[in-house]
């Protein structure tokens, strides 16, 4: 039998890739299974950028990491269910590598996240972090793109 134990959940915090959250949510309630929200910021400067400026980027990226937390820690409180055991992570540096250590750290049974949805010239130039953790997960994908009526995914779980 299907059974999903944790559930990773990805966003960048725009509401775009928030839209995710719902299917997780509902697929959490539905295998009381544990989600795991995770954030990936990138770093606020270039290691090349710092020889140049001088700039001590521990301190913004800290305090990016804190603003994240605290965004996802609101979010929590407002759209998952008491029921629901839910945990929260912030990551600065590389999004693909950090998300799919955590799955992996994790033992996650299955990742959900947003694409979006970016094709020709950008999507060379910017590549797909999706494509990638789709390539290199260590557990299933549920990848969503727009657009997605949010509403229907509570119903249909």
């Amino acid at each position: 039998m299907l059974n999903f134990n944790v559930i990773v959940v990805t966003t960048d915090l725009s509401d775009y890739s928030l839209r995710a959250l719902p299917y997780a949510i509902g697929l959490a309630e539905r295998f009381d299974a544990k989600l795991k929200v995770v954030c990936v910021n990138e770093p606020a400067l270039q290691v090349s950028d710092v020889a140049w400026v001088g700039i001590d980027t521990r301190a913004s990226d800290e305090e990016r990491q804190r603003d994240a937390m605290n965004a996802i820690e609101k979010i929590i409180r407002e759209q998952v269910p008491r029921g629901v055991d839910v945990e929260a992570k912030v990551f600065t540096g590389n999004a693909v590598e950090n998300i799919i250590n955590y799955a992996r750290d994790t033992n996650a049974d299955l990742l959900v996240m947003c694409t979006h949805g970016r094709s020709g010239l950008s999507h060379v130039l910017m590549g797909s972090t999706a494509e990638a953790i789709v390539r290199r997960a260590p557990c299933p994908v549920l990848t969503l793109k727009q657009p997605m009526p949010v509403a229907a995914a509570r119903k249909g779980l």
